[in-house]
């Protein structure tokens, strides 16, 4: 008798672990549906892949990353200043192997002078107006939504499977642990009951 009453936690916590372990493994398999008369059976991430997609698609393009916020980081007057100097560098440098070498160095000077002064009034609107263009073309033809939905279908389940294990095994491994600790405490539970009532 003691050694059924021994047994009960015992079975009790392999049964909550087991649980939790098949529990864990129908997130990623089957990767196929296997139909079981009246249920088909198909992991979770393969069944709902798709939708994951889109829903992590939308999350990205609303919440995280929108085209109008990249723009945003983009038309700034650090920006601007920087491809201001970057692009009187390039016209400097292509300058000096344009112009003639006879020509002194005070008069390569004073043209590359101009230049600067030219670039650097013209520039912010001509930057402005690439912006602008630029973010209506990509607006109407790029759509991050998209972009995100299909690498995540396109992602291979082997691949996904072996991402979400490695940055979560510790978290899945205690999950399959508590299964058989809750599993032991029920177990013990139902000791006490049959005690209290015989």
């Amino acid at each position: 008798m003691l050694i059924k009453i021994l047994l009960i936690p015992l079975i009790s916590a392999l049964i909550g672990y087991v649980t939790n372990v098949v529990a864990i493994r129908l997130l990623f398999w089957p990767r196929k549906p296997i139909n079981l008369g009246l249920y088909e059976l198909q992991g979770l991430l393969p069944k709902r892949q798709a939708e994951i997609a889109v829903s992590v698609g939308d999350l990205v393009e609303e919440q995280l990353l929108s085209l109008d916020e990249i723009f945003e980081k983009i038309n700034t007057p650090e920006t601007m200043e920087m491809a201001i100097v970057k692009t009187v560098k390039v016209l400097r440098e292509k300058l000096d192997n344009m112009l003639p070498r006879f020509l002194p160095a005070m008069v390569v000077q004073l043209v590359g002078d101009i230049m600067e002064k030219v670039v650097r009034q013209e520039a912010p609107g001509l930057i402005n107006q690439l912006i602008e263009s630029g973010h209506e073309y990509l607006s109407k033809d790029i759509q991050i939504r998209k972009i995100v939905t299909q690498k995540i279908i396109d992602f291979d389940l082997d691949q996904l499977e072996d991402m979400i294990r490695s940055v979560s095994n510790k978290e899945l491994t205690f999950i399959e642990i508590l299964g058989g600790v809750l599993g032991f405490i029920i177990g013990l539970v139902q000791v006490g009951i049959i005690f209290l009532f015989p």
